[in-house]
């Protein structure tokens, strides 16, 4: 066991409400104009300095004329999805204001809105296929879209008065994991995955004996077949193997907030009371890092995206023990990708590139070279 510490910070808020409205689901809080540093991250040389772009502009470069954030990476950093206020990031009249997912293809640079959406988008690997949440018929539902074709689907099971929330989706595109919230309020919510090549629901939750407790946070491993998910009754985080059916408890006995499972579904984040750690579930050994809140974990597992009580960012080889300074501001799971080398995260600083002048959070790029 390996215990860190890194400065001092409260438990950050275990999730957001998905009814909220666009700037709450962003989590655009006041930010800090400077941050100090609690550890001393490696020192970067003028030929391995990170490269860092804003990504929330449109294909032309033009500002965003509303704020962005909870950005998500594909593994490759080639694609960046966010969510957005603006109106000016793509040539098309969004039919409604709170259209917010748009995808950043960072080989060409265009951008794409997904019309209808109140979130930010969760996407594959490839780029190609999203969820994100809309209106249902009586409340908030996940959908998934195909980007290339625009086919898209609703993902829970359609009921009049049943709805869904927080969608995540495997790096294959295949498996949707959400949270089904039942027709009857009384009735808790459970976790699901969705397959979109045979059109079935799972219900991959176990339900607790008294019927009362909400199931939530779904995180899902790169091929779909394990989910992790937080019981919010009793805070204790759970890993279902969908291949074999077996469940595995994953936090350390302590009530626990489920960040994110890495793509290889090896290894789990968390964060307490006492700060953010890691378990790996084939060894279990668990490291920790105390005074830090842990936001996401890249997809092999060995790189750690946690924040200060500064709101700074920083990303840390497991292994090694080796730390980056990313930036002030916030990031949400999905935002790391392979090896560590690349971090989107939102902030409203004014100079982490130069000509940003729109007074509002913007999406960066982090790569490290």
């Amino acid at each position: 066991m390996v215990t860190v510490t890194v400065g001092r910070v409260p438990l950050r808020a275990s999730s957001v409400a998905v009814s909220a409205l666009l700037a709450a689901a962003l989590g655009l809080t006041a930010l800090p104009a400077a941050a100090h540093a609690a550890e001393a991250p490696s020192a970067p040389s003028a030929r391995t300095a990170p490269r860092v772009e804003r990504v929330s502009v449109a294909a032309d470069g033009t500002e965003a004329n509303g704020a962005s954030g909870a950005a998500t990476v594909t593994t490759d950093g080639g694609h960046v999805a966010f969510g957005s206020s603006a109106t000016n990031l793509t040539p098309d009249t969004a039919p409604r204001p709170q259209s917010s997912a748009h995808v950043r293809d960072g080989r060409s640079g265009a951008v794409g809105r997904i019309k209808n959406s109140l979130t930010a988008p969760d996407i594959s690997d490839d780029g190609r296929y999203a969820t994100y949440l809309d209106w249902g018929s009586h409340t908030t539902a996940a959908f998934v879209v195909d980007l290339a074709t625009g086919e898209k689907r609703r993902v829970d099971a359609r009921g009049f008065k049943e709805g869904s929330g927080e969608s995540v989706i495997s790096a294959d595109g295949r498996h949707v994991a959400y949270v089904l919230r039942p027709q009857h309020p009384a009735d808790p919510h459970r976790i699901e995955v969705y397959d979109w090549r045979t059109d079935t629901r799972e219900v991959v939750s176990d339900g607790p004996p008294d019927a009362a407790r909400d199931m939530a946070n779904p995180s899902i491993s790169a091929d779909g077949r394990y989910v992790a998910y937080e019981d919010k009754g009793t805070r204790q985080v759970w890993v279902r193997d969908r291949e074999t059916g077996g469940l595995k408890r994953a936090d350390d006995g302590t009530a626990s907030t489920l960040v994110e499972i890495s793509g290889d579904g090896r290894v789990v984040v968390l964060n307490s009371a006492d700060g953010a750690y890691v378990r790996d579930l084939r060894t279990g050994n668990v490291q920790r890092f105390s005074g830090t809140t842990a936001k996401a974990v890249g997809p092999d597992g060995r790189h750690l995206l946690y924040s200060d009580d500064a709101s700074t960012l920083r990303l840390r080889d497991l292994r090694t023990g080796r730390v980056h300074v990313v930036g002030t501001g916030a990031a949400v799971p999905g935002s790391v990708g392979a090896k560590g080398r690349t971090v989107v995260y939102s902030s409203a600083e004014t100079d982490v590139v130069p000509g940003d002048t729109n007074g509002v959070h913007d999406v960066f790029q982090w790569t490290r070279r």
